[in-house]
């Protein structure tokens, strides 16, 4: 949808002609860089080529040494020109076997390159060591390998086998004369020698092209025969490329080419070997789309910061022309957010100023009806607070606390002359007492430690009562913390989880419950940790979420207790007060209280007293 305003069109056109411009720029040092790295990866690539073609020619050259030092031996020049005409029932042909099996293995077990070395003569006769597998019937004329040797300049040849091995084979001629070279020529065959190669030692030679990105590379007989290929499998129709594109590659000059040929989207390189072997080696050509895919996030990178950069560059200009009614929608947005002191500024916009100083007027009006309305609630709200203080004292007054402290004094008394002496009924009726005067006279203000560490004393010891023997209390008190103060009776009911919860349902026999206090560094600490039963991990998830306002306690009354304390303590000390919980099933749970600045609290408590 096209905008309507003049300034909304002219951002629209100005970042559209800002993103064309981008794009064609990041085209063009797309495209400069694609053409850089594809002579690069061109040359690298030939380079690669060479370098393997070097280490496969080192291997030709290693194993036709080995073949030429077979044929110029003593013992093939002077005793296998006689074998051929002698029986081989004969035992000086036995012996020269045994001999010349000796001679071979001094290189067949120095390499575990080499699979069998078969030596060739006479009509069908043969000796090998190692792998016995012949390549086929027939003598060595018969053999593939020997007429490709025979056709060779140098009378050395590798082939492929049928079973998947290489051989190279060295034609055996016999010296006229000792001196004369042995060309081939000049002097009369003999026989041939074969050496069986396992192509695995020329694919480990090959290993650096595997770098090359999907490469699939032949190496190829000089008669175009194949020798080895990877990978192994790749079909007629890759194996025929590769064939098609040797013979362009003959027809031609036959000189590798830096930049190689290019077919089917593949990318060729010819290497040469001194014995007329060639290389093949093919990959797919990468395109521009696919080297914008890989290579052109840097430069989309870069745009997009371009397009980013001009986004602001628009926007601030944008920013410059509607602050006026910028101005005037943040004053709207603050009335709605109930900022109705805030008042909307001057801009200098005629049109703007009217509306504004229209709606500073309205929340004025609505300032002051809130302002009324609050004053109305205020008033409600004392007289709801002044109602409840009467029904307080006037239950209170309902009790008459001297009658209630004179009868328990009277029941002691009868029990005390019943009995003759002091018993436990007559020790609950003194702990009771002093409870009941310390929450009727002393409920709403604060005590100090020690007051409340000794009414702390009057429950247990009515709770030892009723529990004899499942529990005992350790006292562990600090005096620097008893001068200090608390709302009254606000540990009892750490206590009392701490007998019915904890050592109520433990499984030992006896419970032991420690209080501690301490004063330090402003903090006042009180912890009441007992050894009985603990709480599991959801349980105790439950209380401390109940604890920070996001769940009521249960209806059992499980947390009552806590979250009472927990929100007396918060109301009294605020920020300045925490309580944390750990317990561990089967150890027990240990409560802790801290509370900051007592200093600060005292001063507080004395003003509100006099208050």
């Amino acid at each position: 949808m096209m905008p309507t305003s003049m300034r909304s069109r002219m951002v629209l056109l100005v970042l559209l002609m800002i993103m064309v411009l981008t794009v064609a720029v990041a085209l063009i040092v797309l495209r400069s860089n694609y053409e850089s790295a594809k002579s690069m990866a061109d040359e690298y690539n030939h380079q690669l080529a060479l370098d393997t073609m070097e280490s496969l020619d080192i291997k030709n050259k290693k194993y036709g040494e080995v073949s030429l030092q077979i044929v110029m031996s003593q013992l093939v020049q002077e005793q296998l020109p006689r074998m051929l005409r002698a029986d081989t029932a004969d035992p000086g042909f036995l012996s020269f076997k045994t001999e010349l099996t000796g001679f071979l293995n001094q290189y067949y077990f120095t390499s575990d390159e080499i699979e069998s070395i078969r030596v060739w003569f006479g009509d069908h006769n043969y000796l090998f060591v190692g792998e016995s597998r012949l390549k086929g019937g027939g003598g060595y004329e018969e053999q593939h390998g020997y007429r490709s040797a025979r056709e060779s300049p140098t009378h050395l040849a590798w082939v492929a086998n049928a079973n998947g091995t290489l051989s190279q084979w060295h034609v055996i001629t016999s010296f006229q004369n000792k001196k004369s070279p042995n060309n081939g020529s000049a002097n009369p065959v003999i026989g041939a020698v074969e050496i069986n190669m396992k192509p695995q030692r020329l694919l480990e030679s090959m290993d650096k092209l595997k770098v090359m990105p999907h490469a699939r590379f032949s190496y190829v007989n000089a008669d175009g025969s194949l020798l080895v290929q990877y990978p192994e499998e790749r079909g007629e129709d890759m194996a025929g490329a590769d064939a098609a594109m040797l013979q362009a590659f003959r027809a031609g000059d036959g000189k590798p080419l830096a930049s190689g040929l290019r077919s089917d989207g593949y990318l060729y390189f010819f290497e040469r070997s001194y014995l007329g072997m060639y290389l093949i080696i093919s990959y797919p050509e990468q395109t521009f789309l696919q080297y914008v895919s890989v290579a052109g996030v840097p430069i989309a990178l870069v745009a997009l910061l371009v397009l980013l950069l001009s986004l602001l560059g628009v926007l601030y200009i944008s920013n410059m022309t509607t602050q006026p009614l910028r101005t005037l929608l943040k004053g709207i947005h603050a009335f709605g957010e109930g900022g109705l002191e805030e008042k909307i500024p001057v801009t200098g916009v005629r049109e703007i100023d009217l509306i504004g100083s229209g709606l500073n007027r309205m929340a004025r009006q609505i300032q002051q009806l809130l302002e009324r309305e609050v004053q109305f609630k205020q008033v409600g709200h004392d007289l709801e607070m002044k109602n409840k203080q009467a029904e307080l004292r006037a239950l209170r007054n309902q009790i008459n606390p001297h009658f209630l402290f004179n009868t328990l004094q009277s029941i002691h008394s009868v029990a005390l002359r019943k009995t003759g002496h002091e018993t436990e009924i007559n020790r609950m009726i003194i702990h009771l007492s002093k409870l009941l005067r310390e929450s009727i006279y002393h409920i709403g203000n604060s005590v100090t430690v020690e007051a409340e560490l000794n009414n702390l004393w009057a429950y247990v010891e009515l709770q030892q009562i009723r529990f004899k023997g499942r529990f005992r209390v350790k006292w562990d008190i600090h005096y620097e913390s008893l001068p200090k103060k608390l709302p009254c009776l606000i540990l009892q009911p750490l206590m009392e989880n701490a007998i019915h919860h904890g050592a109520f349902h433990a499984e030992r026999e006896e419970v032991l419950i420690t209080v501690s206090s301490s004063y330090a560094d402003g903090e006042l600490t009180i912890c009441i940790r007992d050894q009985g039963c603990g709480m599991d991990r959801e349980t105790l998830v439950g209380l401390l979420a109940s604890l920070d306002g996001e769940r009521v306690p249960g209806a059992s009354g499980h947390g009552v207790g806590l979250f009472n304390t927990h929100s007396r303590l918060k109301y009294e000390f605020g920020d300045s007060y925490t309580m944390r919980i750990d317990s561990v099933p089967e150890a027990g749970t240990n409560v802790r209280l801290v509370i900051r600045d007592q200093n600060q609290y005292n001063e507080r408590q004395v003003v509100d007293e006099h208050v």
